[in-house]
């Protein structure tokens, strides 16, 4: 049986990779200074005789100042992460504690030895006293506000009134609280400028006018949150620290989880990419562009090295298995930049495709000025006479993806999958701004009729649940639903009580 699959970021988690949230905030904390100074080595190399340098790149490109992206790109990013993934926010902030034993056990901490540092410490013990009467939040702003009701909460107050108080607890406190009122007050303002009339006449348009007035003030609703992130990441003492050093590493840990599922770092490709296309005009936008791609590629290969011994199993790994469940891998695709599925096979000796990287790679470099891509192990070897990007970020990089280069790699892999009896994804959300990936499998299931395993976690719903939420993201047509089958399984031993997902792909009708 001929089997087609599609890897995700899910898919490499359990090898130790980050995902998109972490990925975002490590970039912005990364050193630029030796992207810069090799971007302006490449530069002084450039013909200034040709073309290219006399009438796409600036006059004295070679001398202009290189700019990167900082502070005022990042505000940017929390504001939209505020605006457009706002009920995820006030979620989280609702199961506080939920989110702070999480925390916990990722820093390896007893949630016992909180509760007994605190007890020892303050005149009260952990979960004794809440705030949830003392502090109301204005009806107006928003009716249910579970945040201040929580134990964890409550202990971090009672910690910062109580004499064990420290200046960064307060600055996660209100880090917490500016969030909340935040993404309440981000709601509010939505609503107000949709329904700012109840009725008014459709042909009068001085009612159009007044629509839309009311903003929320930004720069002071994620500010702390802002620079906690951007600061180099504390160690606290854990083993010896009080109740307040505690609390900090919990309160630091919690912040990032929070922001890992909510950071929108795609509105800040969407907002640059098209200034790859301008350098003349664009100097400072177009170097912010090329510093951050270079940055983002060398975190990815940075990230891939620090892991060192991969772990020995991961779904990858259990590619191996495919022969002896009479399953012949014809196909792979990934959204993924790495290129670990290709090293994991070498080692281990199994065959698998060239792997079709629909998001661009590692080994891909985008040139703006002829809109093509190369492919390149060897980033020493990538042409200088012209710059080259690292493809990676390109779910907003249109221009690109209509390239003979990749619009070969999409209709080479889409032709691939036509030739197999089911398809596999692994790991992969069917995000809405991947629209350029999840049509290519719409296709293949109303227009080729191919049947599609997804394979996901078990704790983010049924298997039931799962599948009419993706048949609705997907916009798949009733009379094809069927040819989907969701397999939900337990993150670290990816199977569904004893059998494994291959087990079940391998059985599925």
């Amino acid at each position: 049986m001929k089997v087609g699959f599609f890897f995700g970021a899910g898919a490499e988690i359990g090898y130790g990779l980050p995902s998109g949230g972490k990925f975002a905030i490590d970039l912005f904390r990364q050193d630029v200074s030796e992207h810069k100074k090799k971007l302006r080595e490449q530069l002084g190399k450039i013909d200034a005789r040709t073309n290219y340098a006399t009438s796409w790149l600036p006059e004295n490109y070679a001398t202009q100042r290189i700019h990167a992206f900082g502070k005022n790109e990042f505000t940017a990013l929390i504001e939209s992460s505020i605006e457009y993934r706002k009920n995820e926010i006030i979620r989280r902030l609702n199961v506080f504690d939920e989110e702070v034993e999480y925390a916990l056990s990722q820093l390896g901490i007893e949630k016992d030895i909180l509760i007994d540092k605190f007890n020892e410490q303050m005149d009260t013990d952990f979960g004794e006293h809440l705030y949830s009467t003392a502090i109301r939040m204005n009806p107006i702003l928003a009716n249910e506000v579970r945040l201040f009701g929580s134990e964890s909460y409550s202990a971090i107050l009672s910690v910062i009134s109580g004499g064990q108080n420290s200046a960064d607890l307060q600055r996660y406190a209100g880090a917490f609280l500016q969030l909340l009122v935040g993404a309440h007050g981000q709601h509010l303002v939505q609503r107000l400028n949709q329904e700012l009339f109840e009725a008014a006449p459709d042909d009068i348009p001085i009612f159009d006018d007044v629509t839309g007035m009311f903003k929320l003030e930004f720069s002071r609703a994620g500010l702390t949150a802002l620079e906690l992130l951007l600061e180099k990441r504390r160690n606290y003492d854990l083993e010896n620290g009080n109740v307040s050093e505690i609390l900090c590493a919990v309160s630091q840990q919690v912040l990032e989880n929070i922001f890992t599922t909510v950071l929108d770092y795609q509105s800040l490709i969407d907002s640059h990419f098209r200034y790859l296309f301008s350098p003349r005009t664009e100097w400072a936008k177009f170097s912010k562009m090329v510093i951050f791609l270079r940055a983002t590629r060398d975190y990815i290969v940075k990230q891939l090295d620090a892991i060192g011994d991969l772990p020995e199993n991961g779904y990858y790994h259990d590619l191996e298995k495919c022969e002896q469940l009479g399953l012949e891998v014809s196909a792979i695709g990934t959204s993924n930049y790495n290129s670990l599925v290709e090293k994991i096979s070498e080692d281990l000796d199994f065959e698998i495709p060239a792997v079709q990287h629909l998001n661009g790679g590692v080994t891909d470099y985008y040139n703006p000025y002829k809109n093509s891509v190369i492919s390149e192990d060897d980033p020493d070897q990538v042409p200088e006479d012209q710059l080259h990007v690292p493809f990676v970020l390109t779910q907003s990089g249109l221009k690109p993806l209509t390239s003979v280069d990749m619009s070969r790699r999409y209709v080479g892999l889409y032709d691939e999958y036509v030739a197999c009896d089911r398809l596999v994804i692994v790991g992969y959300g069917f995000n809405i701004d991947d629209s350029h990936i999840n049509g290519l499998f719409r296709k293949l299931v109303e227009e080729e009729g191919k049947s599609m395993f997804w394979v996901c976690l078990g704790k983010d719903g049924s298997a039931e649940s799962q599948k009419r939420a993706l048949v609705k993201r997907l916009r798949i047509a009733p009379e094809h639903r069927d040819l989907i089958t969701v397999i939900p399984v337990e993150p670290a031993t990816r199977s569904i009580g004893d059998e494994g997902w291959l087990e079940i792909v391998a059985q599925g009708n």
